[in-house]
């Protein structure tokens, strides 16, 4: 004769309870003649009019989960809850669980916002009336805090690696935050301002905490930056643009935070307007690229906006004059000599910044000649007949300046 042996979970561990034999491991209830057809023949078909009772592996399970959950095994209280889902699919506490579960194992490569979102809504959906508040105010809670945590992850990675393709990460990782954070919050009745808020405030501190420990320190590494470090320098500083622009377009609760986010933007494009890289030549380094004029009056105008918004949210911000360009002047000039750095544009821009400059005329001079002096070099500068018609009067301006004492040798601009 057999031993005695439950047909679900294989255990031996049965005892005799009101009249039937239960199964210690999984609860599984076998009548008199069921046992005694397992003992005489060693399989019994398990069907019928004998209903299995899993509430012990049920509970099991879940004190397993959540055993795991609390050890910070994710994945393994994930595998438990899945158990009792497949046991008992309309067990909301583990479809609650496995959403808190699946949402802490997100990564940057493998986001599972999404699939918390589904479980919370699941748990949400099938929970007993008088719990559904309680779930719905944990889930709120729960989506906000996955979501925070994947917003900092992004802006950690980009602050220590700042990149286009890690600004590209962080405002992909907003949208789906978005997306599937408002989908739960709203049918929780819960409204993301706080949310937003943080999160605006944590992208913002990204981009400073990067601009002053790793974009300048790289471009400033050199006295004169090659083209490459050049390059490198503009790809970050639109990528902060990006972020700190979107950061502000986030929330309307927090214009007194916008302004130092405004603010933020103008040192930051300012710095983009006045960078360029350098090359060797004739015994001294020159500037070699900058940005076209048309992207730097552009950039310009976008400081100056920049400007205007901040006196839109405090009306006594004095909004300053639109600055020059330091590194694209001289545009006659430059086209007359075919560079910006050689001698004749040195002694004509040194004359510039410590001579006219220093004047309210001739700053209004040096306003009007950026106003219209672009135009006419974009529509003549390539033309022999202007060229000739410009060499011989600043041939002689360059003269008599270097007579008077202003040097002719490699120069960078001055800021004013």
């Amino acid at each position: 004769m057999k031993q005695l042996t439950c047909e679900m979970c294989g255990s031996t561990d049965l005892m005799k309870q009101d009249g039937v034999f239960v199964c210690q491991s999984c609860g599984t209830k076998y009548s008199v003649e069921e046992a005694r057809k397992i003992m005489v023949e060693g399989t019994v078909e398990v069907a019928g009019t004998v209903k299995i009772d899993d509430s012990a592996k049920i509970d099991n399970y879940y004190t397993m989960a959540e055993n795991a959950y609390d050890a910070s095994n994710k994945q393994e209280a994930e595998n438990y809850c899945n158990k009792i889902i497949e046991i008992d699919p309309s067990n909301y506490k583990a479809w609650f669980l496995k959403g808190k579960a699946a949402g802490w194992q997100s990564t940057l490569r493998n986001i599972r916002i999404e699939e918390s979102v589904n479980c919370f809504t699941k748990a949400i959906d099938i929970a007993p009336e008088e719990e559904v508040e309680d779930i719905k105010a944990e889930a709120a809670s729960e989506i906000s805090s996955l979501s925070t945590a994947l917003m900092r992850l992004s802006c950690d990675n980009f602050e220590k690696y700042p990149s286009e393709d890690n600004m590209a990460y962080i405002l992909k990782n907003l949208r789906l935050a978005k997306l599937y954070s408002l989908l739960l919050l709203s049918k929780c009745g819960v409204k993301p301002t706080e949310f937003y808020k943080e999160v605006a405030t944590m992208m913002n501190v990204a981009v400073c905490n990067a601009w002053e420990n790793k974009i300048t320190d790289d471009y400033q590494r050199s006295e004169h930056p090659t083209q490459y470090f050049w390059e490198q320098f503009t790809t970050r500083c639109f990528a902060c643009i990006s972020i700190i622009t979107e950061a502000i377009n986030l929330s309307d609760d927090d214009k007194q935070a916008d302004i130092q986010r405004y603010k933020n933007l103008i040192d930051i494009t300012t710095a983009l307007v006045n960078s360029c890289s350098y090359k060797y030549s004739n015994g001294g380094y020159v500037r070699e690229w900058s940005l076209t004029d048309e992207a730097k009056q552009e950039n310009i105008d976008n400081i100056m906006k920049y400007h205007e918004k901040i006196k839109e949210i405090d009306p006594s911000y004095e909004i300053p004059q639109s600055p020059t360009p330091s590194s694209g002047g001289c545009y006659v000039a430059t086209a007359v000599y075919g560079s910006y750095d050689c001698p004749q544009v040195w002694t004509l821009r040194r004359f510039r910044d410590y001579t006219l400059a220093e004047t309210w005329y001739g700053r209004a001079f040096i306003r009007t000649y950026y106003a219209i002096s672009p135009t006419l070099v974009k529509w003549f500068g390539h033309t022999e007949w202007f060229k000739k018609m410009w060499k011989g009067k600043l041939d002689r301006i360059v003269a008599n300046l270097n007579a008077e004492g202003v040097e002719d040798t490699p120069y960078e601009d001055k800021v004013w």
